[in-house]
């Protein structure tokens, strides 16, 4: 596995539905991602009746799948866990980012300079301390 996936001691955790393939819903385009970036990660199904999933209403405020939990970022919605997924751990930055006449810094740590990442931050929780 790559370095980045194996950096700390975060383990990525992805909670999807219970379709058995990765074509047919939102939650596969998640997993052919995190194949894609082989990422080490654990993957929890979640019955189809959404009221039957309380763990995701406790970490998103909403009973929909699927959700990334990576260390304390928990985002939601297929389209910005993949967005996330590209800008944490893709080994091969894309030029399309850079170009325009942006310069985008070495080492920035903020999902907010990649144009690509507009509306990560309105997607993304942090967990919840439990006391």
């Amino acid at each position: 596995m790559s370095e980045r996936s194996n950096a700390g001691e975060k383990q990525i955790v992805f909670y999807r539905c219970p379709n058995p393939t990765n074509v047919l819903c939102p939650c596969g385009a998640v997993a052919r991602r995190l194949r894609k970036l082989e990422l080490e990660h654990r993957t929890e199904r979640v019955p189809y009746r959404r009221s039957s999933r309380p763990e995701i209403e406790e970490l998103t405020d909403q009973n929909r799948v699927p959700v990334l939990v990576d260390g304390d970022e928990v985002i939601h919605d297929s389209k910005r866990i993949i967005q996330y997924l590209d800008w944490k751990y893709r080994k091969d930055a894309p030029e399309k980012d850079a170009g325009a006449g942006d310069e985008v810094a070495d080492g920035d740590a903020e999902p907010a300079a990649s144009p690509g990442l507009y509306n990560l931050k309105r997607w993304r929780h942090r967990k919840k301390q439990s006391s």
